[in-house]
C-alpha cells in the first residue's frame, strides 16, 4: 500500500491543476521556461563549499545541474518541502540528460576518469544518493534523491564502456535524532550531522572497493557531502565525485551565475 502522502498526492492531483513549480504557469510540472534552467553544461562548483575542503588539499568534485536561484530555487523547494512529488520524474530526467555532461565536466574524479574508455574495467560505479533524514522520509512518503539518482545511473550507463557495471546503491542511512539540513547555517549542518552518517551494514560489501558517485539535491555547504564521503571511505569505498540538482550561488557571486543554461566556471 502506497504511504500516506503518497496517496494524499495523488488524490489532489485528481482535483487541482497541475502548475509549473518554478514560475506557476498551468499546464505541467515544469514548463518548459524553468526546464531551460537545467539545460546547460554542469557547473563544477565544489570550490563554493568550504565543507568540501580537507586538510591533505583534496576536494570532491562536484557537478551541479543548475544554479539555486529564481525559478530553479522554488522548484527545488517545492518538491522537498511542498508536497510537489510529481517534479521528481522531470528532475529524474534531467539528470540523464546530463549524465554525458557530468563525465565531460571531470565531476566523477580520477577513480573513473576513463569513464567512457575500457582501462574503466569491471570497477564497479555507484551511485549513491545522500540519505534523508527520518523525518523528511516520513513526511514526503518516499527517498526523493534515490530517484534522482536512478535517472543519473541510467544516463550513465548508456555512455560507459561495455561491461562497466553502473548501479544505485541506497548505502547510506541517518541514525539517531537529528532535524532537516534546511535552514541549518554552516556549523549547524555539520553538527547535525556529526557522528549520524553511516554505511548500511548490508552495502558494506558491495562498497568496498568501489567507485562512487554521489548524488544529491542541493550543495549549500557540502557538510552533507562531506559527512557522505566520510562515511563511504570508512568502509573501503572511494567516493570520486558528485552531482547535484543545484547549488546555492556564494554571496560574491558574478552575474553570469544567474544565467540559465551559463556556466561561470
Amino acid at each position: 500500500m502506497p504511504p500516506l502522502p503518497t496517496v494524499l498526492r495523488e488524490l489532489a492531483d485528481l482535483v487541482l491543476p497541475v502548475t509549473c513549480a518554478g514560475c506557476g504557469a498551468p499546464g505541467r510540472a515544469l514548463c518548459a521556461r524553468c526546464l531551460r534552467r537545467w539545460s546547460g553544461p554542469p557547473l563544477r562548483c565544489e570550490h563554493v563549499a568550504g565543507r568540501l575542503d580537507r586538510m591533505d588539499g583534496t576536494v570532491l568534485p562536484v557537478a551541479a545541474l543548475a544554479v539555486n536561484t529564481g525559478p530553479v530555487r522554488r522548484a527545488v523547494g517545492a518538491w522537498k518541502d511542498g508536497g510537489r512529488a510529481d517534479v521528481t520524474p522531470w528532475f529524474a530526467a534531467v539528470a540523464a540528460r546530463a549524465a554525458p555532461g557530468v563525465v565531460a565536466a571531470g565531476a566523477v574524479g580520477v577513480g573513473v576518469g576513463a569513464v567512457a574508455g575500457a582501462t574503466a574495467g569491471r570497477v564497479p560505479l555507484l551511485v549513491v544518493p545522500a540519505p534523508p533524514s527520518p523525518l523528511g522520509l516520513a513526511r514526503r512518503g518516499e527517498d526523493l534523491v534515490a530517484r534522482v539518482a536512478r535517472g543519473l545511473a541510467d544516463g550513465l550507463a548508456d555512455g560507459l564502456a561495455a561491461g562497466r557495471p553502473v548501479a544505485v546503491e541506497r548505502a547510506l542511512r541517518l541514525a539517531g535524532r537529528g532535524r532537516d539540513q534546511v535552514g541549518l547555517g554552516v556549523r549547524g549542518r555539520a553538527a547535525n550531522l556529526a557522528g549520524r552518517l553511516r554505511a548500511r551494514p548490508r552495502s558494506r560489501p558491495v562498497l568496498a572497493g568501489s567507485d562512487v558517485l554521489l548524488v544529491d539535491d542541493v550543495l549549500t555547504t557540502g557538510a552533507t557531502l562531506a559527512a557522505c564521503r566520510s562515511a563511504l571511505e570508512a568502509v573501503g569505498a572511494r567516493p570520486v565525485g558528485a552531482v547535484v540538482l543545484a547549488v546555492t550561488p556564494p554571496p560574491d557571486a558574478p552575474g553570469a551565475w544567474l544565467e540559465p543554461g551559463a556556466n561561470p566556471g
